[in-house]
């Protein structure tokens, strides 16, 4: 069976390509708490946000688990390989999400450290001792927030062209792709 045969059968709402809601039959449901989607291995995910087992909803509608698949279910070999792959995919959005975290926390550490000197410059009178030691760390610390500004967008513009999101807006010199 397929989501879309399955959300016909419970007569679902569309939500998005590939995605429905529904009344749970397993329960009294008032508002649509069931989800219904396709799968990357041809099979039907079917969740309930009250809490209703799969089971539960599937012996509702006289159906079994292997009515979720649209052909045979997969192997143990394939079924362990899909496993690895999700597995290595979510374990490659971490690394990225922390490299984007870690990217943006610098990019906010250097704009107060501008903040910080840009008030102290305004703050001291131009002819005061050390005002040109003073003048040279802040352009400094704009020079390292200019830097950091482009490694967190060359990242996020990485990650979002992975994820296939393009725009054609260019900041720093750099495509973002959005």
């Amino acid at each position: 069976m397929t989501a879309e045969a399955f959300a016909a059968l419970v007569e679902a709402r569309r939500t998005g390509a590939g995605r429905w809601m529904a009344h749970c039959p397993a329960h009294a449901d008032r508002s649509p708490s069931l989800s219904i989607r396709d799968g990357e291995d041809g099979r039907v995910l079917v969740h309930c946000f009250a809490g209703c087992a799969n089971t539960a909803i599937l012996a509702a509608l006289g159906l079994g688990r292997r009515d979720l698949y649209a052909g045979p279910p997969p192997s143990t070999q394939q079924a362990a390989a899909l496993r690895a792959a999700r597995e290595a995919r979510e374990r490659a959005a971490r690394i990225e999400g922390k490299a984007r975290r870690d990217a943006w926390n610098a990019v906010r550490k250097w704009e107060g450290v501008v903040k910080a000197l840009g008030s102290k410059l305004a703050r001291t009178p131009d002819d005061a001792p050390g005002g040109d030691s003073l003048t040279a760390l802040f352009h400094q610390a704009c020079e390292r927030l200019h830097a950091a500004e482009i490694t967190a967008e060359q990242i996020e513009s990485r990650a979002k062209s992975e994820r296939g999101e393009a725009s054609e807006q260019t900041r720093y010199g750099v495509l973002v792709r959005r």
